[in-house]
């Protein structure tokens, strides 16, 4: 009878990383994984080990001492072990009054530590002078000082550019001098314009100083602006393991989570395909496990990779009658980029056709090797329809969060993810947000990128209203003043002052990113356009999500290539209003809807405008249908289609026409507009077309072989006896991307 690890490391209450760590050390069987199955002589040398050691702790316990009343004034203080956050490791002896003084000092401290996330914040208010703002001070990461000096030269730190009154304050002089000196040189700025790194080298010189160009440093959101703020060992607490189910489209990733939840997800979904990311929380035994379900299609690879930058494991999804697709192995990638472990899930083995073993086989190329075969991956074979091994599965999932020893803060300002974000048209903004770190409460103060607001409801993955949300636990938020960006962080924040200084940083950052980025792109787009001769598809793109415009518009500009290209003038999420057709009309685009419809004014609009809107609920669909536009755009490509041969038999000379040939059909055929090529002794010696071809007297639209007839060539005079004339004819291709 086979035992597995994990059952017997649970019957002698020791966790599975620290039984597998005995096992190697101490019982001397080498076993790399808990799902591992042990025979009954190796489960005899463990019950053996462990109950040897148990007698070993009998004899070295010492007897309990029994105290009588009248002994306990000779009593010693009590002893006291300081928690490994205190300072200092060793033992100390406090007595009862200075315990209870430690006590409520670590009380009072505890409840400072909950409202810590001050950011930078003046805590005493009694100091507060009147006329001046103290209620917050936005704290930022300390960077490297822009001004340095060594060996008495002034050296200027360079990120970028630099407005000229910035940088003359930098150089200790005034904007006026730095103005004169450019307006001199021809060049007229003003105190607020940009320089570039070579006029600030330039001007720096002549003030002896330098200037050195720094790499600027990108900082998280959280590190930027002091939200990341570090945890004491005694606060973390286990949480739920994230899950994310990946893989190939139809290999029944959304049928197996449906089979879990013992809910209906795919009958609701387009074409049977999931749209976007769904998180879900399950209960098995007391524990909780949160699932996020992604899409299998390639069209969802950033979606795919923001599920695995928020999970803790991967559960790869392999149907047992199709094996590794394109999709499975992205997946891999993925998750082994995020170095989450990969738990694979061999789904439909119901079927006939059912192959479990070409699956594992298959996955052995991509470095995922069973545990059954010295490999450290679990494989799982299960029935999402049949509902088979599902208890294995969570098994499973349970034990390998265990051993990753997975725990988070419950008592911090809440921290989460944006899993993905819409504009609902009754309620406005509305953000499935995953929280990561502490406890998100109704009135919270959030920010996530450039967007902030004020949880004004909680929904979970039921659709329940709640108050809190807790570690690992993916809620509908609603509150922030507009639509987040998918993959966002988002932050608990002290106040909406505070929070709104926040967000005006993050947006002139990212503003500044987007017209740098904007500037490159339309400089090389305008190159392409003047040396290759670009043909542009102008297209606006609508969708009911973020994540599904941005998949949306990454798929589409995987058509461009050299020659045609796909240029999104704007890619939003919503329904197509009158605003998009007005916008279409000027710049010649089109309009693309996903999962949206155009409003009334609308489809108006566009009717009197004549703008084209094409809408779908299946994005391949809308993919193929622009690669068609695509490939109707290239340039068409011609084939030589081989028509016939004539043999030149006697060349006579007509005054005012030139030379006639007498020939002879002796290959095919010949028309009158057929292109011709003169080959005298197998060289080409002229190519271009007929100018007449005749049979006796009259004109001929087609002579075959075995037939004579007369004909001239068009503005080519020389031609001899002997001479061989083809005839042939250029005929159209049409052209696709691929």
């Amino acid at each position: 009878m086979k035992t597995r690890v994990h059952e017997l490391a649970k019957k002698h209450s020791i966790k599975n990383k620290e039984f597998l760590e005995i096992l190697k050390k101490d019982v001397g069987i080498n076993i790399t994984s808990h799902l591992s199955n042990l025979d009954e002589d190796q489960v005899k040398k463990i019950d053996d080990y462990f109950a040897k050691m148990n007698m070993l702790k009998v004899a070295d316990a010492e007897p309990v001492k029994v105290h009588n009343k009248k002994d306990k004034k000779d009593e010693k203080p009590i002893r006291k072990i300081i928690d490994e956050d205190e300072e200092d490791d060793e033992d100390i002896l406090e007595s009862p009054h200075a315990q209870k003084s430690k006590k409520n000092k670590n009380l009072k401290n505890k409840k400072n530590n909950n409202i810590s996330f001050e950011e930078g914040a003046v805590k005493n208010k009694n100091k507060k002078k009147k006329g001046r703002r103290t209620d917050f001070i936005l704290k930022t990461v300390e960077a490297t000082p822009d001004v340095v000096e060594e060996d008495g030269v002034k050296i200027i730190k360079f990120r970028g550019e630099i407005a000229l009154g910035d940088f003359a304050t930098k150089l200790g002089v005034s904007s006026g001098d730095i103005i004169k000196k450019l307006f001199l040189k021809g060049k007229m700025l003003t105190i607020n314009s940009p320089l570039t790194l070579e006029m600030a080298e330039e001007l720096a010189v002549e003030y002896d100083a330098l200037v050195e160009e720094e790499e600027e440093v990108q900082l998280e959101f959280g590190e930027k602006f002091a939200l990341e703020i570090e945890d004491k060992a005694a606060d973390l607490v286990e949480r739920p393991p994230v899950i994310t189910i990946m893989g190939h489209v139809d290999h029944g990733k959304t049928s197996l989570l449906d089979a879990i939840r013992t809910t209906n997800v795919v009958s609701g979904e387009a074409g049977g395909i999931t749209q976007k990311i769904g998180a879900y929380q399950i209960e098995k035994d007391g524990r909780k496990i949160t699932f996020v379900d992604t899409p299998g299609h390639e069209a969802f690879t950033d979606m795919r990779a923001r599920g695995a930058q928020v999970t803790d494991i991967a559960i790869l999804v392999v149907a047992a009658d199709d094996g590794v697709m394109p999709q499975t192995i992205e997946a891999i990638s993925h998750a082994k980029v995020a170095k989450v472990p990969i738990i694979v899930a061999v789904n439909k083995i119901d079927k006939p056709e059912a192959n479990p073993m070409k699956v594992k086989q298959e996955l052995m190329e991509h470095g995922l090797v069973s545990v059954e075969w010295g490999g450290d991956v679990e494989f799982v074979e299960v029935s999402a329809k049949q509902r088979l091994n599902l208890d294995t599965l969570l098994d499973t999932i349970l034990i390998t969060a265990e051993i990753l020893e997975l725990k988070a803060n419950p008592k911090k300002r809440a921290k989460g993810v944006v899993i993905e974000s819409r504009l609902d048209p009754k309620i406005g903004p509305v953000a499935d947000i995953l929280v990561q770190e502490g406890t998100l409460k109704i009135g919270d103060v959030i920010v996530a990128g450039e967007v902030q607001g004020k949880v004004k409801a909680l929904l979970n993955d039921k659709a329940e209203r709640v108050n809190i949300a807790g570690l690992s636990q993916p809620v509908e938020v609603i509150g922030f003043n507009n639509v987040p960006n998918a993959g966002d962080t988002m932050y608990v924040i002290q106040n909406e002052q505070h929070a709104k200084r926040i967000v005006e940083e993050v947006r002139k950052e990212r503003k500044i990113q987007e017209t740098t980025k904007k500037t490159i792109s339309l400089e090389a787009l305008s190159a392409q356009l003047e040396h290759e001769n670009l043909k542009e598809l102008n297209l606006i793109l609508r969708a009911d999500s973020k994540g599904s415009v941005d998949a949306l518009r990454d798929s589409l500009l995987k058509l461009s290539n050299e020659e045609v290209a796909v240029n999104i003038i704007q890619a939003a999420s919503g329904a197509i209003t009158e605003s998009d057709i007005k916008l279409a009309e000027t710049a010649g685009a089109i309009i693309i809807g996903y999962n949206v419809r155009p409003t009334t004014k609308a489809i108006k609009e566009a009717e009197a405008s004549k703008v084209e809107i094409r809408t779908s609920s299946i994005i391949y669909h809308i993919t193929e249908d622009i690669e068609k536009a695509l490939s109707g755009m290239l340039e068409p490509e011609f084939k030589e289609n081989y028509l016939g041969r004539i043999e030149i038999k006697k060349v006579f000379k007509v005054s005012k026409v030139g030379n006639i040939a007498g020939c002879i059909v002796v290959d095919g055929k010949v028309r009158n507009d057929s292109n011709i090529r003169i080959l005298r002794n197998s060289i080409v010696v002229y190519e271009g077309k007929l100018s007449s071809l005749k049979r006796f007297k009259d004109d001929a639209k087609e002579v075959v072989v075995g037939q004579e007839c007369g004909l001239g060539v068009e503005n080519f005079n020389d031609i001899k006896e002997g001479d061989i004339v083809e005839a042939f004819e250029m005929v159209e291709v049409k052209r696709t991307l691929k």
